[in-house]
């Protein structure tokens, strides 16, 4: 991942339609957007447990974002390997 940067072409967040509400920002270092996401579904999992164990059924939807959210950054990240690697 050395020098690849994300593209910004991901997206999350669909609501009505197919235009995203949010999107992966551009030109930021692969391995550091690699690491929040890594950070990010840690908060998921234990998110997952808490709805699952405690009854807490709203956490639902918030790990559904975050994943969703967590799912954009990876997918950026390998867009913009991809573009790297020119392919």
């Amino acid at each position: 991942m050395m020098g690849a940067k994300t593209v910004g072409k991901t997206g999350f967040g669909y609501g009505d339609g197919d235009q995203p509400l949010f999107r992966v920002n551009a030109g930021h270092d692969a391995g550091r957007a690699m690491e929040q996401a890594s950070a990010m579904m840690a908060c998921v999992r234990r998110m997952t447990l808490l709805a699952a164990t405690d009854g807490e059924a709203d956490l639902g939807w918030a790990e559904h974002l975050l994943s969703d959210m967590v799912k954009a950054v990876m997918d950026d990240v390998e867009l913009g390997q991809a573009e790297k690697a020119g392919h």
